[in-house]
């Protein structure tokens, strides 16, 4: 066992403990499937949700909308709960377990009652409950690279990997399912999926496992105002906006705008996703050189280039080539984001990751509904303008910022 490691309060507790995060230390590969499968599940959903609403319920398009509030502010009060909830000492399974069935029980919702009012008023809420856990895997992840020594922005970007490679493939396989079957044997095929989820978090997250940062485990302690926390998140937000706008936008602009075969829209996520995953590998290279401050300003230039290039694209050629910016520098944002968060808040781990991930849902949210606005007002050649807009005052917000006191500490022995 590497030094740093603390265990349970309970004498009978620590030995069980410490055997099963020796095992994770010498298969750390667990902790990664962990995050795999559940990015996977979650993301099957995503492409099914308006596709369900407008042609399965019959639905108007702007009802779609009413689910994504309220399961967005659902996550949104589930991650501040969860983050406190880690960060005061609470076991990690304690609350990965809850999540996980919240989402296995929307999805048999899902599959069994066809009722707008069942998915706005119970699902929504479920999933929301369920989106919570992506906070709590990643403050785990966080958590075990820290009591196992591990260079933790390396960890963080093999994290964001697993999520990377699991809506790689869980959209195609969940849109392939609901063409042969329909939406009825898709979700209860995702419930399935998520009975796995759950019996592998049994298996790789400790009963114990908590936080080891014993300033924050007194449940009377007021957790102080961070500022600094809070002006990360503002980067965060802007850019994950900005490629959601983009992305929400990107099929019609394709097929409607530029003339082009209703594929590109996959062949462009295809390629962005594979350069994706590579740039997220060596992240923690960029970090050891520039910081990773400096890492998010390379990253939203980076966006910029690519949303003013791409508002001038007229071919499939130009889509292909494009998409290797597109995903370069989505790659390094995905791969610094998370430590960049957390590392203004280094004694909690449970309420930066808590942030974070409230500041990307909060992002997905804006990011939809201005290219709703945009697209109405205008078309959706324009909306990759306001997506190069978001990233410009991303960009502008970082030089103003100071790198985090705490940002050396993700630099360790791997």
């Amino acid at each position: 066992m590497r030094d740093g490691v603390t265990g349970p309060d309970s004498p009978n507790e620590q030995p069980a403990m410490n055997a099963m995060l020796a095992r994770l230390d010498r298969y750390p590969l667990l902790v990664l499937a962990l995050v795999l499968i559940g990015a996977f599940a979650t993301s099957c959903v995503a492409p099914l949700t308006g596709l369900y609403i407008v042609e399965g319920l019959g639905e108007p398009p702007w009802k779609t909308s009413l689910v994504a509030i309220v399961q967005v502010c659902v996550t949104l009060l589930t991650n501040r709960a969860y983050g406190r909830a880690i960060d005061r000492g609470v076991p990690i399974r304690f609350l990965v377990i809850p999540s996980v069935t919240c989402f296995a029980a929307g999805m048999l919702l899902l599959g069994t009652f066809q009722v707008y009012w069942v998915y706005l008023a119970i699902v929504s809420v479920l999933l929301g409950v369920g989106s919570g856990v992506l906070s709590v895997v990643y403050s785990f992840g966080r958590l075990f690279a820290e009591q196992t020594g591990r260079n933790i922005a390396k960890f963080n970007g093999f994290l964001r990997m697993q999520t990377s490679l699991g809506w790689m493939v869980g959209p195609a396989v969940s849109l392939t399912v609901f063409g042969a079957y329909g939406f009825a044997v898709t979700y209860y095929a995702i419930a399935a999926l998520a009975v796995i989820w759950f019996g592998v978090c049994l298996m790789v997250v400790p009963a114990a496992f908590r936080t080891h940062h014993p300033g924050m485990l007194d449940p009377n302690a007021k957790i102080p105002f961070n500022r600094g926390l809070l002006v990360a998140c503002i980067p965060v937000f802007l850019l994950g906006s900005g490629n959601v706008v983009f992305v929400s936008a990107m099929p019609l602009y394709f097929s409607t705008e530029l003339g082009l075969m209703p594929s590109a829209a996959g062949l462009e996520l295809t390629v962005k996703c594979f350069v994706e995953v590579v740039v997220i590998y060596y992240c923690a290279s960029i970090i050891r050189k520039v910081g990773e401050r400096k890492g998010m300003v390379i990253a939203a230039i980076l966006a910029i280039i690519f949303f003013g290039a791409i508002h001038s694209a007229d071919s499939l050629a130009d889509v292909l080539v494009l998409s290797v910016l597109d995903g370069l520098y989505y790659g390094i944002f995905a791969g610094i984001s998370m430590t960049f968060v957390q590392n203004f808040a280094p004694e909690q781990p449970g309420v930066a990751t808590s942030y974070y991930m409230s500041s990307l849902f909060v992002g997905g949210l804006v990011g939809n509904l201005l290219t709703g606005l945009v697209a109405s007002a205008f078309d959706f050649r324009t909306t990759t303008l306001f997506a190069c807009g978001l990233a410009a005052i991303g960009c502008f917000v970082l030089m103003l910022m100071r790198e985090a006191k705490h940002s050396k500490r993700t630099i360790g022995t791997a």
